[in-house]
């Protein structure tokens, strides 16, 4: 008799509570109730901010786990860090990649996704430096010379991006210009699904990051 294939490993890594609900809520579920490990990772708000237990609580309903948090601030809201932590869009890159990189070899997870480099219909600056970060954290997880001190090394087998298609922006488009259009990036104002609209923050290197870093050398 042919045994079942095991479920891969999930983990979200995304910008503010809810982004996982929204974002991935269905994935992480489908995932978990196949009896895949899940995990999600957020990067603002921290544990002793208000929305702590509403993650929490969104978590557990996903068959996530425990929250497992980055520790930055909200671009946007002093209260997502009573405690005076560095907003993510302001800390600096190698801190925030080398912590997410420990929560990658922590989980060990086959499939990774979070934000796409757009930062999806609103293009919020969080959700376009998670994006960022994951993207780096991802690649360096595998390198044993990167981060040492972070766990054993883990290499996902993919990274998926969550995005929105362009029949649903051409629907939601009007009504975001007109309640939230502060919120986009001003050269995704008219047309929030075109890459080519907004290329400043929608290309990251990771050759050049990797250089910087003393890992270009390889894996071994």
């Amino acid at each position: 008799m042919k045994q079942p294939t095991a479920a891969p490993s999930l983990l979200g890594v995304f910008a503010h509570p809810d982004d996982e609900s929204l974002l991935a809520g269905g994935v992480l579920a489908q995932h978990a109730a196949s009896g895949a490990r899940t995990a999600v990772v957020t990067a603002t708000w921290t544990a002793d901010s208000h929305r702590a237990t509403e993650l929490a609580e969104a978590l557990s309903v996903l068959g996530a786990g425990a929250p497992r948090l980055l520790g930055y601030a909200d671009a946007r809201n002093p209260a997502s860090a009573p405690d005076g932590a560095v907003r993510l869009i302001d800390a600096p890159l190698d801190e925030a990649v080398g912590r997410l990189v420990a929560h990658i070899r922590e989980v060990r997870p086959d499939i990774v996704v979070g934000h796409d480099a757009l930062g999806q219909l609103t293009g919020h600056s969080d959700h376009r430096r998670a994006h960022q970060i994951t993207l780096l954290a991802v690649e360096a997880a595998g390198l044993p010379r990167l981060f040492p001190d972070a766990g054993e090394p883990w290499q996902p087998a993919v990274l998926y991006a969550a995005t929105h298609s362009e029949s649903g922006v051409g629907r939601l488009g009007p009504l975001l210009l007109r309640f939230r259009g502060r919120g986009l990036h001003p050269g995704c104002r008219a047309e929030p699904a075109r890459a080519g609209r907004c290329p400043s923050f929608a290309r990251h290197s990771v050759g050049q990051w990797m250089a910087a870093s003393g890992a270009a050398g390889g894996r071994g």
